[in-house]
């Protein structure tokens, strides 16, 4: 697992999420929908109406062998096992 504080630009050790009911069910379905295809460059936001925003994205042994589709700051990241 790794995450990121966009704004700050740096990476978070620690993280607590609150979800309402309803982005709690978004969050699952939109997991659902990576997990179908865990290879595709693809990624979710969930909670941008309320101007708080929780992005994930999925990687895989495949996704990491070339990560230069990534910002600078996520590929730092991203290197760290």
């Amino acid at each position: 697992m790794r995450m990121l504080d966009a704004d700050e630009q740096a990476e978070v050790y620690t993280f607590q999420l609150y979800l309402t009911p309803s982005e709690a069910k978004e969050l699952i379905t939109e997991l659902e929908k990576l997990l179908k295809d865990p290879e595709a460059n693809e990624h979710f936001h969930v909670g941008l109406d309320t101007g708080r925003d929780f992005s994930c994205s999925l990687i895989t042994d495949n996704k990491m062998k070339d990560i230069s589709g990534y910002t600078q700051l996520e590929q730092k990241i991203l290197k760290k096992r």
